[in-house]
């Protein structure tokens, strides 16, 4: 048997299918699939079964599984005692939220192509919850989302803590910009969608306080949302380093309330059957690069 032919094993059993599987070692299907027949052949029992609408392992593949990873991870282990620096090579497709997309991605996507010049970053940007499930299913190496996941299929580690803070247009009357229970009732709250890690803390916030809110308008896009804001269409919550430039720029103006919004924790995850070297690796990197106090002037 080769290392290859245990990658694709390893892949495939543990990614939603064979062509998930096949996108993470770059290869076509059918060449998976030989790989995945070659290593059957060699070990005289079927790795998956085949019969039903997709391809389930069987009693042989199960043992595989763990003794699969360990001589992967021993691989992995030989090529980074060996190699430079500059080992990891290849694509490592990874999720990002649009926080972070307008504040430290670029650096990030800066910093490793001068780390690992052989590895190339696809960063893909959406809500947590949509994030999640793609890491879920192995689309993904890794993803940077609001607090951790409660998989049980993933694992991660708190890399960074964001304070978000209410504000309105210059223009609205609200007294000495206060925001209270009784002026939710008569605004918009703009936000983003339900499974963005911003917004489960908006429902508690008003579930905790007992608040209600006028009228609910859901925006895919943060800058979209300062500009509705802005225009004066409703109120919003902002991380504090995106309402800091839009107050210097009378765009926006803070709204104090006696109950604060609470903060939200950001997380790097990853997959708990994913050991591979390079997981650490860009943990450590992004764990050094990730700052949400700094914004993309080309956003805001």
């Amino acid at each position: 048997m080769t290392l290859k032919q245990l990658e694709a094993f390893y892949w495939a059993a543990v990614s939603t299918n064979f062509s998930i599987a096949a996108e993470r070692l770059h290869v076509s299907q059918s060449s998976l699939s030989k790989r995945i027949l070659e290593l059957e052949s060699q070990l005289g029992r079927p790795l998956f079964d085949r019969s039903g609408h997709r391809a389930s392992m069987t009693e042989a593949g199960e043992m595989l599984l763990p003794l699969a990873r360990n001589l992967l991870e021993s691989a992995d282990a030989v090529r980074g005692l060996m190699a430079d620096s500059d080992t990891l090579s290849g694509l490592c497709r990874f999720g990002v939220g649009e926080l972070g997309a307008t504040t430290w991605l670029p650096k990030l996507v800066t910093r490793t192509r001068t780390v690992y010049p052989r590895l190339v970053l696809e960063p893909h940007v959406d809500v947590g919850e949509a994030l999640e499930e793609r890491l879920d299913r192995g689309e993904l190496d890794f993803a940077v989302v609001a607090r951790l996941s409660t998989r049980n299929s993933l694992t991660g580690q708190i890399i960074a803590d964001v304070r978000y803070t209410w504000a309105g247009p210059p223009d609205l009357m609200l007294g000495n910009t206060r925001l209270t229970g009784d002026a939710l009732r008569k605004l918009t709250v703009i936000s983003m969608p339900a499974g963005a890690g911003s917004t489960r803390i908006l429902d508690k916030w008003l579930a905790v306080n007992n608040f209600e809110v006028g009228r609910r308008l859901v925006c895919n896009n943060l800058g979209a949302i300062a500009g509705l804001v802005t225009a004066g269409v409703g109120i919003s919550f902002f991380p504090d380093v995106w309402l800091r430039t839009l107050v210097d720029r009378n765009a926006l103006v803070e709204l104090k309330s006696d109950t604060p919004f609470p903060g939200l924790q950001y997380a790097f995850q990853w997959r708990r059957d994913d050991h591979r070297p390079r997981i650490r690796k860009l943990l450590q990197l992004v764990d050094e690069e990730v700052d949400f106090t700094t914004p993309n002037p080309l956003w805001v």
